[in-house]
């Protein structure tokens, strides 16, 4: 018996339960939760599950199970189940950096920031977005900078932009941001 590698998206009203409902009927019908991620925003799920399937198990039988267990748990989620696709490129060597942008609260600091992120192929891995008090908000993008690409000129450029939106901006490579805001228990 092979296994395939599908992904299993769901999305709807946040509730207790969620995640036991799904995974549950996972793996009830023989499936594996290789990886799994999943965030609520305003009591709003949203989770994504890489799954091994049995191969004689269809997407769209995994599917309607998943909807049939989250209908009778009266949960109003949405559920979209599809090949995992390989990609298509080997990945370009890169290095993980953490970009926050903060200030007064716009409508284009997303747009303006990924548009430049994509012109310049890094990938934004981890994104989030959340209001501030009096009107600000902050912005924090975890992105993958090619390592041909010049660091200080796109800190430069992200610089300037922040400043003609009239926010302000932090670079800084991933470990250095772990390590600094880490916190220690003791």
């Amino acid at each position: 018996m092979s296994n395939h590698e599908v992904v299993v998206a769901v999305i709807g009203l946040d509730q207790p339960g969620v995640i036991a409902c799904v995974s549950s009927v996972i793996t009830r019908l023989g499936c594996n939760i290789r990886e799994m991620t999943q965030s609520t925003l305003h009591e709003q799920f949203a989770g994504i599950y890489l799954v091994d399937k049995p191969q004689e198990l269809s997407n769209e039988t995994l599917n309607a199970e998943i909807e049939k267990a989250v209908a009778l748990k009266k949960m109003r989620l949405t559920i979209v189940t599809r090949d995992y696709e390989e990609p298509t490129q080997a990945p370009i060597p890169s290095e993980p950096f953490v970009i926050s942008v903060y200030g007064p609260d716009r409508n284009d600091i997303v747009g303006t920031f990924a548009h430049i992120f994509g012109e310049q192929q890094i990938n934004i891995n981890s994104m989030r977005a959340f209001q501030l008090a009096e009107g600000n908000s902050m912005q924090v993008f975890e992105v993958t900078i090619p390592t041909d690409l010049d660091t200080r000129s796109l800190h430069r450029v992200l610089l300037e932009r922040a400043k003609t939106l009239g926010v302000s901006l932090t670079m800084q490579h991933r470990d250095i941001f772990e390590a600094v805001h880490r916190v220690a228990v003791i």
